[in-house]
Order: C-alpha cells, then sequence, then structure tokens
C-alpha cells in the first residue's frame, strides 16, 4: 500500500495527535475529579469563575478522551483496532505488534497507516478535531 503525499501526512497528524495531544488530554482529564485549594478565606466571584472554568477545561479533556476511545472501540476490522490500541495505548514498538499479531513488520506498518487514515477520517466526522488538514501539526 502506497500512500499519497496528502496520506502521508494525515498519518503524521494522527502520530503527533496520539503522542502529544492525546497524551496531554489524558493527563489533564485526569484533574477534572479534583477541587483545587483554596488559599484566602473570601469567596470572591472572580475565584469561583476560575474554578469553574478549571473543571469545564478538565471536563472537556475527558470528553476527548472518551471519544478518542470510542472510535478506537468503533473501528469494525479487529486487526485495524488492535495496532491502534497497541501502538498508542500500550506503546508498543512495531516487532513487538509483529509478534504478538503474528504478521510482518512490514505488514504492521501498513496496517497502522490504514489504522490512522481511518482513524483520522472517523475523528473529523463527531468532533471539530480534523487531523486530515495538512497544517494540522504547525498549528501546534
Amino acid at each position: 500500500m502506497t500512500l499519497t503525499k496528502h496520506e502521508k501526512q494525515i498519518c503524521d497528524n494522527v502520530r503527533y495527535f496520539f503522542k502529544h495531544d492525546f497524551e496531554r488530554y489524558s493527563q489533564l482529564a485526569e484533574l477534572a475529579d479534583l477541587k483545587s485549594v483554596r488559599y484566602d478565606a473570601t469567596n470572591s466571584s472572580t475565584n469561583i469563575n476560575r474554578q469553574e472554568d478549571k473543571v469545564i477545561d478538565a471536563s472537556y479533556y475527558q470528553e476527548i478522551t472518551d471519544t478518542v476511545i470510542e472510535v478506537v472501540e468503533r473501528i469494525q476490522d479487529k486487526r485495524l483496532k488492535s495496532v491502534i490500541k497497541y501502538r498508542y495505548f500500550e506503546h508498543l514498538s512495531v516487532w513487538r505488534i509483529s509478534e504478538r499479531m503474528q504478521y510482518s513488520e512490514s505488514t504492521i506498518k501498513q496496517l497502522i497507516n490504514k489504522a490512522l487514515l481511518l482513524f483520522a477520517e472517523m475523528l473529523a466526522i463527531i468532533t471539530d478535531i480534523d487531523l486530515r488538514k495538512d497544517d494540522y501539526i504547525e498549528k501546534h
């Protein structure tokens, strides 16, 4: 499977998303259930608004994280679903995935590219995150 220049860019965007954005969103989503420590005894509306903004942000990150996981779960081809989970959730190397799935490394690389293209398309349908845009990485 030979990828076009645009498809290579999409795959790079998805890799970047999983390595940088998804990792950050996952980490920030962990804060959704934490309450901030108040150092002052005042109950100013500014402090309340800032706290509400923080909770809203953390909830947004949790929603993105949950949506990404749900998109991966909805991939019907079990091989494509597995390579994404192994590579980006379990952080396995290509040769480890190859060993686990009993496919050659070149087949795994092809499956990963196919999975990334499908993931980008699915994610764009249900969110405002469009990894198919050429300038996705440049915006970050």
